[in-house]
């Protein structure tokens, strides 16, 4: 049994799904003697899948979990050897790409038409190159809709800046942003590490 927590979250794993059961029962009566109850929403039993190929002998209710703004389940990632196999693995959560969504909007870039595309990206760096330096250890796929979102969001500035992109299709904007990307690869911290539009 390995046991990882953080604050007062706490993943607990089992080799087997009757040592989960019987280790869920003792934590619920030790909580309830503390006079606290575990989180009915959060507190679950979750098959952790990787290369098995049989089938579990209990019913599978849970496939998943959310743990620090990750995402935990089984996905295909090339092996060793780059063949493909199942491998139960953390990628960034919906509800941390949500977060990104927020945190963009709070920010009102799309609003800062006076600012140089310099400017902007002076802005968006420490935000963005800490996004990327707590997701990128894992699988990055949920990490990049994450900047996926931050270069939708500067295709929005492009069009409130300049004149020439308003009432036309986006489609202009956004060769304007690959064009620029690639004049100056280093402009935006995303897109030195390959997040490009």
């Amino acid at each position: 049994t390995v046991y990882v927590s953080y604050a007062d979250d706490v993943v607990i794993h089992c080799d087997n799904f009757k040592e989960a059961l019987r280790l869920l029962e003792c934590l619920k009566r030790r909580l309830k003697q503390c006079k606290l109850e575990a989180h009915k929403d959060k507190t679950k039993i979750v098959y952790c899948k990787r290369n098995q190929t049989k089938h579990p002998p209990f019913k599978v209710y849970y496939r998943s979990f959310d743990f620090l703004g990750f995402t935990f389940k089984t996905r295909r990632a090339r092996g060793k050897w780059g063949h493909l196999q199942l491998v139960f693995t953390p990628s960034m959560s919906r509800k941390a790409i949500k977060r990104v969504g927020e945190r963009l909007k709070k920010l009102k870039i799309h609003r800062m038409v006076h600012l140089h595309v310099r400017e902007i990206a002076e802005i968006l760096a420490p935000i963005v190159r800490g996004w990327i330096n707590y997701y990128r250890g894992f699988n990055v796929t949920g990490l990049k809709r994450a900047m996926r979102r931050v270069n939708l969001k500067l295709i929005t500035w492009v069009i409130n800046k300049y004149r020439r992109f308003r009432r036309k299709p986006r489609k202009l904007a956004w060769n304007w942003l690959q064009d620029r990307c690639k004049r100056t690869p280093d402009l935006f911290v995303h897109w030195q590490l390959g997040f490009r539009p």
